[in-house]
């Protein structure tokens, strides 16, 4: 409640909270994870590093997921021999569908996460950047085929939870359409950006999905 000393505030704030729209989801394309191809598999070896999982069935609270997996490097061509991203920067995918509403997925266990660097939004949703003229395309990896864009109307929210632990809320899911390619699946595709540094590489965290 506003005071006598805090009301011009209080105006303030409420003219300038209902004037403001509400914050988009950031979202990425495939593309910028590196290139590739099904004709051409050269340059995915420089980024893939965990291939997509089968489909999980995930319930919680009377919701009911199903959540596809997969682990790239986010720079193109840092994968190592070992096994792991040579400069510490590992991209997360988590691929959803779902008749629920108002989802909560909870993403914890991650090393090294800050939502922004340096103006870069390390969470989003992965938007399919299919051929479209020249070698800027990635239909290699899982994805959102959005030639509707209906993900900026779903209404996404995110938040920290904790240090290593973030949350994606989902509306709903809209129908989209299945990937070009097998690689890039169906259904709203959710990403997270950790950063270990590469003096500390490994080891590989596997970001937990739950509670």
């Amino acid at each position: 409640m506003c005071s006598s000393k805090t009301v011009w505030i209080c105006l303030l704030l409420a003219v300038f909270g209902m004037s403001l729209p509400a914050l988009a989801i950031p979202s990425r394309l495939s593309s910028q994870n590196g290139q590739g191809s099904p004709t051409d598999l050269t340059d995915v070896d420089g980024w893939d590093l965990v291939g997509r999982s089968i489909p999980i069935k995930l319930t919680a609270s009377g919701k009911v997921i199903t959540m596809s997996r997969q682990v790239i490097c986010a720079n193109a061509g840092d994968r190592q021999p070992g096994g792991y991203c040579g400069t510490g920067e590992y991209l997360y995918l988590f691929q959803i569908q779902s008749t629920s509403t108002d989802v909560p997925i909870n993403i914890g266990n991650l090393a090294g996460f800050t939502p922004e660097t340096d103006g870069v939004y390390n969470y989003g949703v992965m938007i399919c950047n299919d051929p479209s003229g020249g070698n800027e395309n990635n239909d290699m990896e899982l994805c959102t085929e959005d030639p509707n864009n209906q993900v900026q109307g779903i209404g996404i929210t995110f938040k920290q939870t904790a240090k290593n632990s973030v949350q994606f809320t989902i509306p709903s899911f809209p129908d989209f359409p299945a990937g070009i390619e097998p690689e890039e699946g169906q259904g709203l595709t959710l990403f997270v950006i950790t950063q270990q540094g590469s003096t500390s590489p490994l080891p590989l965290p596997y970001p937990s999905v739950g509670d």
